[in-house]
């Protein structure tokens, strides 16, 4: 089965990582963290927002790969993820501000001690690694991306995480070389006339 799910099998596996280490420390429960944009953080405690998706210019495949003996499948693309990641509390606003900072800190520590997370054994992602890392992005790039009318800026993380393999699907039937025909011919020696 041709995989197309990348993008969405990395963000549960982001989302499963926060779950199994924040809760129940931080959070109180796994369903306090979701795939939620900041205009609809809903009852969410901690939002991961896909913002942006481009191709990985580091990693190009180039060349067919073989899917059977007459089978071959073009290349698949690599993709990187950007993830701003906010923190949202519905405690006391005495208290709010120093929850969310909590909640951040943690997802910090966790993606510091996790830079890597492993393919896994169904090949997940291609057999690849997944590589996270902390963007550093100006206020006002920050502010650019989070345009959200009426919403106000939130402290947020932004993430990139690559790469993201989704396949072609795209095949073409070859045939391989099944008989070869070698004729050899003698070689005229022009010095004897022969």
């Amino acid at each position: 089965m041709i995989k197309y799910t990348g993008i969405a099998d990395t963000s549960e596996r982001l989302i499963g990582l926060l779950q199994k280490e924040l809760v129940p420390d931080v959070l109180k429960n796994e369903s306090d963290i979701g795939l939620r944009s900041p205009e609809e953080h809903g009852d969410v405690s901690l939002g991961l927002f896909l913002y942006d998706i481009q191709e990985c210019e580091e990693l190009h495949q180039r060349g067919m790969l073989n899917t059977h003996v007459n089978r071959q499948m073009y290349p698949p693309v690599y993709l990187n993820l950007f993830y701003m990641i906010t923190a949202y509390s519905a405690g006391d606003l005495k208290f709010r501000m120093a929850q969310e900072e909590r909640i951040l800190g943690g997802v910090v520590q966790i993606f510091h001690n996790n830079t890597l997370i492993p393919a896994g054994e169904g090949q997940e992602n291609g057999g690849m690694d997944l590589h996270i890392q902390l963007l550093r992005i100006s206020t006002e790039e920050k502010s650019r991306i989070w345009n959200f009318q009426g919403v106000p800026y939130k402290l947020s993380l932004f993430y990139k995480v690559s790469p993201v393999m989704i396949e072609s699907g795209r095949e073409r039937a070859v045939s391989r070389v099944t008989q070869t025909d070698i004729t050899i011919s003698p070689i005229l020696d022009a010095r004897k006339g022969r």
